[in-house]
């Protein structure tokens, strides 16, 4: 199984309604690609300094189900037009889960 995790920084700027409305359309992905095994998100609850503002993880079975998630239209339009013009820097790693 491969496990993607993306994590964002977003601008000063961005409001709890707008991390509310990114939660309400990111819930929409596992309806939209069937390959998503496991689909969590969230924000960061403070126990760190320095740590990320916000997490996405998914698991999918296999890296040709990870290539059809990431290119899938309906993610990408979500990457670029909710989550996108918020963030101002982003990390991403893929890795096996046993």
């Amino acid at each position: 199984m491969i496990r993607h995790v993306a994590l964002f920084r977003f601008a000063d700027s961005v409001t709890d309604e707008t991390i509310t409305h990114i939660d309400d359309t990111l819930a929409t992905l596992p309806g939209l690609i069937p390959d998503i095994i496991s689909f969590r998100f969230g924000r960061d609850i403070g126990l760190t300094d320095g740590a990320w503002d916000y997490a996405v993880t998914t698991d999918l079975a296999s890296a040709d189900d990870y290539h059809t998630y990431a290119t899938h239209p309906d993610h990408v339009a979500i990457v670029r037009n909710i989550v996108g013009p918020h963030v101002t820097e982003s990390a991403r790693v893929q890795f096996e889960v046993g």
